[in-house]
């Protein structure tokens, strides 16, 4: 069984006039959320707890060029305590579609039994509800991550419609749960 994490980057700022898109930095709730988030992932699936791992430790993180993609995989990088060369980046994530991300899964070393990709809406959202079996995900706010097994060994094998979903996290949904540990990782809205 091969396992993907998908995860949105997180809240970038626009508050640098005439910056290019490809280098918009993420802003300080991006900040506060990305390593909320890794944390989450890494004591609840990953074995940072210390109890038994229910996924595997990603093999690699893949990452848009875009420094906010970029910085929020280097963020969860570090939370993960994995090692840098675990990092990899990809100009094709850069505003990839649902198909063009499907192509650079399929091109995974069949090695690696878990990947986290880092990219950007509306194609990550796009390609989480094409390769869902039977679920669908409502939205991907900034610093989403969705978590889905693979029903085979080959990454080179992956088609639409076969995933099975395992997690779905939101900053949000850290926040409402678990508000003395994440406060301050949404906006107060409630809207992401």
């Amino acid at each position: 069984m091969k396992y993907l994490t998908i995860v949105r980057h997180a809240k970038s700022s626009w508050a640098e006039p005439g910056c290019m898109d490809h280098d918009r930095p993420l802003n300080e709730r991006g900040k506060k959320a990305t390593p909320a988030v890794a944390t989450f992932l890494h004591r609840t699936y990953f074995a940072g707890n210390g109890t038994p791992a229910l996924l595997p430790p990603p093999d690699r993180l893949i990452t848009s060029t875009a420094l906010r993609a970029l910085t929020t995989a280097q963020m969860m990088l570090e939370t993960l305590a994995l090692p840098p060369e675990k990092l990899q980046l990809d100009s094709k994530l850069y505003l990839a579609e649902a198909g063009r991300i499907l192509e650079v899964m399929r091109d995974f070393d069949e090695s690696w039994r878990h990947v986290m990709i880092f990219g950007h809406n509306p194609g990550m959202h796009d390609f989480a509800d094409r390769i869902l079996a039977r679920a669908n995900i409502p939205k991907m706010p900034t610093c989403t991550a969705v978590i889905m097994a693979f029903p085979h060994e080959y990454w080179g094998l992956a088609d639409w419609h076969e995933a099975q979903l395992i997690g779905y996290i939101t900053p949000k949904a850290l926040e409402r749960r678990f508000p003395e540990l994440y406060a301050g990782i949404s906006r107060e809205d409630g809207e992401d």
